[in-house]
């Protein structure tokens, strides 16, 4: 098992990077050691990816969401919440596996991107808009969600340019602001998020005083992860960080 709680008696902002298909490392996870998810799965719109398969049949794509979306309902404590973006065109598959998994749909969170490509959002009519979907494990607490953060359901941040400055080699990128707010909405401080689509890294450079764990499939995107990622020292925290293989 890969145990959770010894991360939070070792130091308070710490960070796991698990090289591995997520089907195969989330069973390693603790049962409801995780405080919040939020990811960012590949949505099956025939995109370029050196390790996933991006062009599934419909229903082998739900199938694969309702593996990963069924271990996020075993691996969550009892009444918090997840996010979890999706395409506009594959959306049923994904909230259909959502509802068989057990985890509680709630409400949809709109990503408001002026400017973007339709085709990142699997729409060739509307590409400004992009969805994710809220849900929690069982009854939801309320108490839980920080409305200073998150005060809104529409949020509105520009996509990421091969311009910007922190721009790196990835073809998916979330932007850091975006995700930072979601994180600061639904968790507090020493908190454990878990992102198993970690990507570029955008959960690792949200999270300030908060856990996070990351797993992805592609060697060298972990590589870029690792280099852009760890050793970051933010307000004066004390940042502890690992990598390991999974195979």
């Amino acid at each position: 098992m890969i145990c959770l709680r010894s991360v939070k008696s070792v130091a308070n902002n710490f960070f796991r990077l698990i090289q591995a298909d997520c089907i195969k490392a989330l069973p390693h996870i603790e049962t409801q050691s995780v405080d919040f998810v939020l990811t960012d799965p590949p949505f099956n719109v025939g995109l370029k990816y050196a390790d996933v398969n991006d062009d599934l049949p419909n229903e082998v794509y739900g199938e694969w969401c309702w593996k990963w979306l069924t271990e996020f309902h075993r691996v969550l404590k009892l009444g918090h919440y997840g996010v979890v973006f999706s395409g506009d065109t594959k959306l049923f598959y994904v909230l259909k596996a959502l509802y068989c998994s057990g985890l509680r749909f709630h409400h949809f969170l709109k990503w408001y991107k002026p400017g973007a490509q339709a085709i990142l959002s699997g729409s060739v009519l509307f590409g400004r808009t992009e969805l994710a979907l809220l849900f929690s494990n069982g009854a939801p607490d309320i108490s839980l969600i920080n409305r200073k953060s998150l005060y809104q359901d529409t949020l509105v941040y520009r996509a990421c340019s091969s311009k910007d400055a922190d721009a790196v080699d990835h073809n998916a990128r979330r932007p850091v602001a975006l995700y930072r707010q979601i994180i600061n909405g639904f968790t507090k401080p020493n908190d454990v998020v878990l992102d198993c689509f970690l990507g570029s890294g955008t959960s690792f450079k949200a999270c300030v005083n908060r856990n996070c764990i990351g797993i992805e499939i592609s060697p060298k995107v972990c590589e870029l992860v690792k280099k852009t990622c760890f050793g970051r020292q933010i307000l004066g925290g004390e940042y502890k960080y690992s990598f390991e293989v999974l195979e």
